[in-house]
């Protein structure tokens, strides 16, 4: 499976983001994980996880999103897949869009499964998110990004 690349470019007009700009507490961490997303999970940080060619995954910074929420609910994996499609807060920290099928609908459970295990078979399975998640040698990062890191989540 190759890397997948989020898009960088929403859609001014998209339902869910234009509603969760305006109804969202800018202290939310849907609405932090919604600014700040590329930075802390930059789809290129995950290419060594990934093939360079086949069939495009789904963007590991949709999925590292997810993760991060996944663990702050206590939800399953499906639980989890369940909110990104049905819970337009998770979409639009996700970056995903809304419904109207011009953004990403959802993925199957099993992506999360799959991104743990690549993660842990990893050379490095607690990377550094740069943003100051977290990072092999369990110094943390002051400020909102500060947090477990992705090895946490696997």
């Amino acid at each position: 499976m190759a890397l997948g690349v989020a898009s960088q470019q929403l859609d001014l007009l998209d339902p869910v983001s234009r509603f969760c700009d305006e109804a969202l507490p800018a202290n939310s961490i849907f609405t932090f994980l919604h600014e700040h997303r590329e930075a802390l999970f930059p789809d290129g940080l995950f290419t060594d996880l990934f093939a360079a060619v086949g069939r495009r995954s789904v963007p590991p910074s949709v999925v590292a999103t997810v993760m991060v929420l996944q663990r702050l609910e206590g939800l399953s994996d499906r639980e989890a897949v369940d909110r990104l499609m049905f819970d337009a807060r998770w979409r639009y920290a996700a970056g995903v869009g809304g419904w109207d099928g011009a953004g990403r609908v959802g993925f199957a459970h099993t992506v999360l499964v799959d991104m743990r295990e690549r993660l842990r078979r990893s050379d490095r399975p607690d990377p550094d998110l740069r943003g100051g998640v977290g990072c092999r040698s369990g110094r943390r990062a002051a400020g909102p990004a500060a947090g477990p890191g992705l090895h946490a989540l696997v």
